[in-house]
This record gives C-alpha cells, structure tokens and sequence, in this order.
C-alpha cells in the first residue's frame, strides 16, 4: 500500500514540474512576441530603427532605440539562456516595420532547447515544437 501511494506521488510531482517547466516557457515566449510587436509599432510610429538585442551571457534582452536609450530589459527565466547555436543575437525594425536580421533563435531550458524562427518580412514568429 505505501509503495503504490508513493508512485502516485512521484508521478504526481513530475508532471506537475513539467506542467510548471510549460507554463514558464509560454509566459517567457508570449512576453518575447509582445516585445517584438513593441519595438516594430515603436519603429513604424517613431520612423526610426529599434532593435532587440540579447546580451553576451545570453540571459536578458533589451529593446534599444541607440546605445544610451533602453525601452526595457527583460531577464530570461532561470535556468533559461540564448544558445550559442543560435544565429539571432540581435534583430531590428526598420522605419517601415520591415525586420532587418531573421533566422532562429534556440533558447536553453530546463526542459531542453526550443528553436524560436524569426521570419523576413514583417518580424513574425513560430515556436518550433
């Protein structure tokens, strides 16, 4: 009997941190696209070049207007960061809301790595799964 109730509670307490590893990835990724769509309405409404940009040790991002001119800075989850392998470390908006830079972005996580893509054009994104 004990044996089957710790099972249960061992299998209850996995699932319950991967449901928590999901709900942290969603919230950072959905925080991520709202970002994105804010720096691309601030270069369209100010008719300049804004862009996002992930720091060396790849655990934050800024929204930059110019060097000395942050919008905001967001720091990654926990245990989360921008792999080397990623070939975005930085993208930015045109005048015109055009992207300048596309291509992916892997993120780190706890759960294993997610490959963000970043398309030409407008600046849309898709999370791979």
């Amino acid at each position: 009997m004990l044996m089957i109730v710790s099972v249960i509670s061992t299998s209850a307490l996995y699932m319950n941190n991967r449901y928590m590893e999901r709900q942290t990835f969603d919230l950072f990724y959905n925080q991520l696209k709202l970002d994105v769509s804010h720096i691309q309405s601030r270069a369209l409404a100010e008719k300049k070049y804004i862009k996002l940009i992930f720091d060396t040790g790849g655990t934050r991002y800024i929204g930059r207007r110019s060097v000395y001119d942050a919008l905001f800075i967001r720091n990654l989850p926990k245990g989360y960061s921008v792999s080397q392998t990623s070939t975005l470390k930085e993208f930015g908006f045109q005048a015109n809301g055009s992207i300048e830079t596309f291509g992916t972005l892997n993120i780190l996580t706890p759960d294993g790595t997610k490959t963000i893509r970043v398309y030409i054009g407008k600046g849309r994104m898709k999370l791979e799964e």
